[in-house]
């Protein structure tokens, strides 16, 4: 009785390949894909004498929004306008989702492989 509770918790393969494919056909919607953090920063400008280069306290402008992406050799930073920024948002918004949605693929691939190995 127990090989048979477990037999019905198996997924089926088609089940699985199913979920798979809806998953994979939502890739191709992701052109604005940035991998990038959106910070905000103060800036020091080039005035002598600005409250932003005080010794004590200084008060720096902005804040600004910047879109800090790291590559293998450094990290840039790009100032982001009003336009920019809107952009950079659904850009770094569907990275995310893509990765969640790499994970759930990965986890349907990975009981597949696990429990129909054999019809592979």
């Amino acid at each position: 009785m127990s090989e048979m509770k477990k037999a019905k918790s198996i997924p089926q393969l088609n089940q699985l390949a199913k979920k798979r494919d809806s998953l994979l056909g939502r890739l191709n919607n992701c052109k604005y894909l940035l991998r990038g953090t959106i910070i905000e920063r103060g800036n020091i400008c080039g005035k002598s004498g600005c409250k932003c280069k005080r010794e004590h306290n200084p008060a720096l402008h902005g804040p600004y929004k910047y879109l800090s992406h790291r590559s293998k050799a450094k990290t840039n930073m790009i100032f982001l306008t009003k336009k920019k920024l809107s952009y950079a948002v659904k850009g770094v918004e569907q990275y995310q989702g893509l990765i969640k949605l790499i994970y759930q693929i990965s986890e349907i691939n990975f009981e597949i492989l696990r429990y129909h190995h054999k019809k592979l």
